[in-house]
């Protein structure tokens, strides 16, 4: 677990440690009631703080990925909480305000209650159970919009509801602190599109059957990023606006950047017919921590299909000083598929520390660990096992190196399943 998670459990769980001096004057039904909703509403603020992106946070997770799956987590957690708080109902006689105001409180509380719980189950529930029926990402994230608005709402409902304890309890000075954290960082995250993406033009669109190759080039300021980074990508075009991650393909010196987006989904099939040169793109980034500079001396890197982004990113920026030998396989179903095969080539013939090996699957069969340490010119047993593509084959090609007895000292990979 990373020292971000860490972090992010431990605060929830001070929150309900902190609710235990604060009620337990009154019995044990509503002390857990209240020891939940207090988790809850920390676990809420700092979903909303995770969800801003923050370039030092992320350090501490290990990269975006991480943050997001500790956000979903999180996310799972606060559902069961608030349900565990509704249906245990707290029983004291406690303090208010004015009776208008907790009155106001209560309803707010209820209402915010139905529209989490909705609001949750769509952000955890990509398709609906028994049926092939997938919710749309863009309804997904326009709803997801709205759970900022009512984190407002509890937070309104946690400040004047009536309770057990005043405003000098350190459980209320600890949620007041998490109300305006969330706060902050929901209007913070509203203002995400003026205040950390980037305009740039297209300069080409290249249709390859693999993927669609798109270059574009600053308008003012260029992104900072470094290579097998990603950044969010959109389009200011209808239907093309809805923010996406994607890896970046290339970054020059000029700034000009480069993604290479295989055709999957709607978004990407809608990229595909409808970008043309001269559109205007908004991006923000970079993103991760898949940058190979992190690793050992010894390195295998291993693409599946359009996996194949963040090498064709960092093997373009080798100079062949970097002190590591690496091993580059990229596996496609086709070789029709492939794509920036020339800057593979070209780096393996210039470097003398970096090899390239294309594995076809149409003629080679499938890609195997026997068959994989059998082309790479660095043992396994001995490299780093770098990976970006479809997780069944990482998973086979960890679990044969090690039948193998090949077993690489660390397999590095990211985690993304965006929505």
């Amino acid at each position: 677990m990373s020292a971000g998670a860490v972090l992010v459990w431990s605060l929830m769980g001070f929150a309900g440690l902190l609710a235990v001096p604060a009620v337990s004057h009154t019995n044990a039904g509503t002390t857990f009631s209240l020891m939940a909703s207090s988790m809850a509403f920390t676990g809420m603020a700092l979903a909303l703080f995770m969800a801003t992106r923050p370039p030092f946070v992320e350090r501490l997770f290990g990269g975006l990925d991480r943050i997001y799956q500790t956000h979903r987590r999180v996310g799972i957690t606060v559902l069961v909480l608030i349900l565990v708080h509704y249906f245990i109902t707290p029983d004291f006689k406690g303090l208010s305000l004015t009776s208008g105001l907790n009155k106001l409180a209560a309803q707010a509380g209820e209402y915010a209650f139905y529209a989490f719980v909705v609001l949750l189950v769509l952000s955890i529930v990509k398709i609906i159970p028994k049926t092939k029926i997938e919710i749309p990402y863009h309804f997904w994230r326009l709803t997801h919009r709205f759970i900022g608005l009512l984190f407002i709402m509890v937070a309104f409902h946690q400040t004047f509801i009536k309770r057990p304890y005043d405003g000098t309890a350190m459980l209320a000075t600890y949620l007041n602190i998490f109300a305006m954290i969330g706060t902050v960082s929901y209007i913070y995250t509203q203002l995400f599109p003026w205040l950390r993406t980037r305009t740039y033009e297209v300069i080409d669109v290249t249709r390859h059957e693999g993927a669609t190759i798109i270059s574009a080039r600053p308008v003012r300021r260029p992104l900072r990023a470094k290579p097998g980074q990603f950044g969010f990508f959109r389009v200011n075009k209808p239907g093309l606006r809805e923010p996406h991650p994607f890896t970046i393909a290339g970054m020059d010196e000029n700034g000009v950047v480069r993604f290479a987006i295989k055709p999957l989904g709607d978004y990407t099939k809608a990229l595909r017919e409808g970008l043309a040169v001269g559109d205007r793109l908004k991006l923000e980034g970079g993103y991760g921590h898949f940058n190979h500079r992190r690793g050992g001396k010894k390195q295998i890197w291993l693409a599946g299909g359009i996996g194949v982004t963040p090498f064709l990113a960092m093997a373009g920026r080798l100079k062949g000083d970097e002190g590591q030998d690496i091993h580059m396989v990229y596996c496609v179903r086709d070789r029709s598929e492939a794509i920036g095969l020339d800057t593979f080539e070209a780096q393996a013939e210039k470097l003398s520390n970096f090899s390239f090996t294309l594995h076809d699957s149409k003629t080679d069969g499938r890609l195997d660990a026997a068959k994989l340490a059998a082309s790479s010119a660095v043992d396994p047993a001995e490299a780093d096992l770098w990976f970006c593509g479809p997780p069944p084959l990482r998973k086979a090609i960890e679990k044969g190196l090690k039948d193998l007895g090949k077993k690489p000292k660390r397999v590095e990979f990211e985690q993304f399943e965006f929505r």
